[in-house]
């Protein structure tokens, strides 16, 4: 019986879901008290409470998603490749590779996503709600 083939491990997946939780957590909260303020100010603050919207919600998003990865375990999620796509990370720097499983979005590594095309069965082992890659493994062929 064929061995299922790693494409890609990350024994430090702890160490960024703790250093997203420590990044974002300060800075949503600083900006979420700058848009409270400047909602306060309304009419005359419009475009800080838009400006601050943009950055405060994402934020603070992704702030809750790591902190909940605290206290929580990876899961494993077993399916095949909907959408594998690039874009980019910043207007126009740094190129990310995604993949959806499911409903869910996956972060890869250049060199994984080479490797995969769409349709391929994987299975990834995750952090349940940033959905920080651990391991991806594609099962052998039946």
């Amino acid at each position: 019986m064929a061995e299922p083939r790693i494409l890609e491990e990350r024994t430090n997946s702890r160490a960024s879901v703790i250093r997203r939780a420590v990044l974002l957590t300060p800075a949503a909260i600083v900006l979420l008290i700058l848009l409270a303020f400047s909602v306060t100010y309304l009419p005359r603050s419009i475009m800080a409470v838009i400006i601050l919207s943009l950055g405060a919600i994402p934020a603070s998003i992704e702030a809750v998603a790591a902190v909940r990865d605290l206290s929580a375990a990876p899961i494993t999620t077993h399916g095949r490749i909907n959408r594998l796509w690039k874009k980019s990370r910043y207007l126009v720097v740094g190129r990310v590779d995604y993949a959806l499983v499911g409903r869910r979005l996956f972060e890869l590594q250049a060199l994984t996503a080479m490797q995969l095309a769409e349709g391929d069965d994987v299975v990834i082992e995750h952090w349940p709600h940033t959905n920080i890659v651990v391991s991806l493994t594609v099962p052998p062929a039946s």
